[in-house]
């Protein structure tokens, strides 16, 4: 018994431990979008943009989708179709009106989704 209440002290000393260094440890870099292009599907109904996004001393291109009623150059994470690390060049257009194109030139991809609600999604890299 007295084996098993020595354990959960220095169980419980431990996860103290742990939950105040988590507490006092710095929050993380705060993020923002810098907006190059928007463009409104030919329906009007959706929006795609491309823009940079600033995460302290780190820079990604990335390419969201939003509704066209949304409030302008707002792109939430979940609705972010493509992420490429650093400043890389992007050209969005609308093929159809539920058919988005990205072309890049962008060697390395941190995220590509093939859809966004209705919308087809298309990469293409370029060379």
């Amino acid at each position: 018994m007295k084996l098993f209440v020595g354990l959960l002290a220095l169980m419980l000393a431990v996860g103290g431990i742990a939950f105040a260094v988590y507490r006092a440890a710095p929050a993380g870099a705060e993020c923002s979008n810098r907006v190059l292009s928007e463009i409104a599907s030919p329906d009007g109904k959706f929006v795609a943009a491309s823009f940079e996004r600033l995460c302290g001393a780190q820079t990604a291109t990335a390419v969201g989708m939003r509704l066209a009623a949304s409030p302008p150059g707002l792109y939430e994470e979940r609705d972010t179709v493509f992420v490429a690390p650093g400043k890389v060049p992007v050209r969005v257009f609308w093929r159809e009106e539920l058919a988005l194109v990205i072309e890049s030139p962008a060697q390395t991809i941190a995220r590509e989704d093939a859809t966004w609600r209705k919308v087809q999604v298309t990469l293409r890299r370029l060379r």
